[in-house]
């Protein structure tokens, strides 16, 4: 928003009408330096304010489309959670260069990370020369009371986060997973698990979370908009390899 032309040619017909008359004059008058400096001061504060109104007006407009935003990703989050679920996760693997082709959609067990049937895919498709370097991947768990549960991650995991919450992980006894302890309220949590291939902890990466009351693990699952979406992208210019032999069909959840 600009100030109207004419105030701005009012403010300036001022100061040249001042500077004018102190030209005209050997010495400038009181008045004439008074007056130039009055309209200087004047279109100053007029610019400024006008500033401070847009300002003010991006700064709303910027939180409106945030809030937008907001509701429509509910919106489509609601929406996904009609729809029907599958058991596993949305695995991805990178090397030193960064993420390579290669989808697990399993819920990572402990051995079927980097197992003999992964190399067997990936060795026809990749260069074997470039290691695996990091593993990281995504679902869900439902909680189905409030209550202690207990979050279980194999040895050499990076991060393992509910609701982008990280947790710290111990080993209590030798050759046994990682775990924590928590309690946790009843509703849907998504879970992240990341590992590096550091010493081939990667071969042992796995993620659980048992309900201790029962000492039952809780399906970890996908929604299949969130699904389709992740093995359907392009973004690497060719089409994503599974490498576990996950089907939809088999991994359904009633």
């Amino acid at each position: 928003m600009k100030p109207p032309a004419s105030l701005i040619v009012v403010l300036l017909l001022s100061i040249s009408t001042a500077l004018l008359a102190d030209d005209r004059s050997s010495k400038p008058t009181v008045n004439s330096t008074f007056a130039a400096e009055a309209a200087r001061q004047a279109l100053e504060r007029y610019e400024a304010e006008v500033a401070e109104i847009e300002r003010v007006a991006a700064l709303r407009k910027a939180k409106a489309r945030e809030r937008l935003l907001a509701s429509l990703q509910q919106a489509e989050r609601v929406q996904a959670e009609k729809g029907p679920r599958y058991r596993g996760m949305l695995g991805s693997y990178y090397d030193q260069r960064g993420r390579v082709p290669y989808i697990l959609l399993s819920v990572p067990d402990g051995q079927n990370v980097l197992g003999g049937h992964v190399w067997s895919v990936m060795n026809k498709r990749r260069d074997v020369r470039r290691p695996m370097y990091k593993f990281e991947s995504r679902g869900h768990v439902r909680i189905p009371a409030k209550g202690k549960y207990r979050l279980e991650a194999g040895l050499g995991t990076g991060e393992l986060k509910l609701n982008g919450e990280p947790y710290a992980l111990s080993q209590k006894k030798v050759g046994q997973p990682q775990t924590a302890d928590v309690v946790l309220d009843q509703g849907v949590y998504e879970i992240e698990f990341v590992i590096g291939n550091n010493g081939g902890q990667m071969n042992r990466s796995l993620v659980r979370v048992r309900d201790l009351k029962t000492d039952e693990p809780l399906p970890i699952f996908v929604y299949e908009s969130d699904l389709k979406k992740f093995w359907g992208d392009l973004s690497l210019g060719v089409e994503l390899h599974e490498v576990s032999g996950w089907t939809m069909k088999a991994n359904r959840l009633e």
